[in-house]
């Protein structure tokens, strides 16, 4: 018995040795950081406001590997195939959190499998339609739709998105019906909405910015729980008297389930002191998001992530929402 409390208790001083060594020597290779959204989309143009920055404060580079597909799963299916050691890292959004509850049998869960690593910013969405569009407010592209139930179709990025369950919460709330069409991506659907090829979609403020100034495009509501800075004069649709179809967008890093408690600390350490830099603060604005106001830490990162699982798949099984 005392032998076994002595090896017992050897390993347990070796383990708070070597904790401080762990977290000196970390990282010891470049890091992963998986995109799962295609490059030049608003979760890409998030992740290049600061991997420089990151790569300098930890003394390693931060590559951004795109793995793109099923609304942003293969990316998360990435994630959780790899190592809990720090070294493998993803930028979240809506969609790797709501994708898996859409998807029969994805083989992880969105949240038990992933630890946060910081919250990074928020985002406001806008619904858009084309700048010849009769419709100048959500009303009045609702009532375009219902006269003609189906035969307007809108951009979806993928099952579980945040262009598919902001649609299909206005669809919901405002009694109108659309016709998603799928692309592996938003850059391609905004090349056809402009086309004429699409009649609306959801998009982030830094997507549309110029298209709108240019009157290409036409705002019709903000979704989030403020206006956006880049459309002061745009109503969300809270203010347009639509607050059950709103909701917020995230971007949140993440990595493995697992990661030693040194490295999560470094790695939160090192988000916190990037994601305070005025100039990071300021190409997070120019992509059209918002930083976040405070950096919690990293257990209240993944308090949040479990909290906003359960009310989307609450929200998603009363709304009878399916991949389709």
């Amino acid at each position: 018995m005392s032998t076994r409390l002595t090896r017992r208790a050897l390993l347990g001083a070796a383990t708070l040795l070597a904790a401080p060594a762990v977290a000196q020597t970390f990282p010891t290779r470049p890091i992963r950081f998986i995109c799962p959204f295609p490059a030049g989309g608003i979760v890409d143009l998030v992740m290049r406001t600061h991997t420089e920055e990151l790569a300098a404060e930890l003394g390693q580079s931060v590559v951004i590997d795109v793995r793109t597909g099923a609304g942003g799963l293969i990316g998360s299916q990435q994630l959780h195939q790899a190592a809990p050691d720090g070294h493998t890292w993803l930028m979240a959004s809506l969609g790797n959190l709501v994708g898996p509850i859409l998807t029969p049998s994805p083989g992880f869960h969105p949240v038990e499998s992933v630890q946060g690593l910081s919250l990074v910013s928020h985002s406001v969405s806008v619904v858009v339609v084309r700048g010849d569009s009769p419709a100048r407010s959500m009303q009045e592209f609702a009532a375009l739709a219902k006269a003609r139930p189906g035969a307007l179709n809108y951009l979806r990025s993928g099952p579980g998105t945040f262009s598919h369950i902001s649609m299909e919460l206005m669809q919901r709330v405002l009694g109108f019906q659309v016709t998603a069409v799928d692309y592996r991506g938003l850059p391609p659907g905004i090349v056809d909405l402009l086309a004429g090829r699409l009649d609306v979609a959801v998009l982030s403020t830094g997507l549309v910015r110029q298209h709108v100034a240019e009157g290409r495009m036409r705002a019709l509501a903000a979704i989030g729980s403020t206006r956006s800075p880049d459309f002061p004069d745009l109503p969300t649709l809270t203010e347009q008297g639509f607050a059950e179809a709103n909701m917020d967008s995230w971007y949140i890093a993440l990595a493995p389930r697992g990661l030693p408690a040194p490295v999560l600390e470094r790695i939160h350490s090192a988000y916190t002191k990037v994601l305070s830099m005025p100039t990071v603060q300021q190409k997070l604005r120019g992509v059209g998001t918002i930083p976040a106001a405070t950096l919690p830490p990293a257990a209240e990162v993944q308090a949040y992530l479990g909290r906003e699982h359960a009310k989307f798949e609450r929200l998603i099984r009363e709304a009878n929402i399916t991949a389709g």
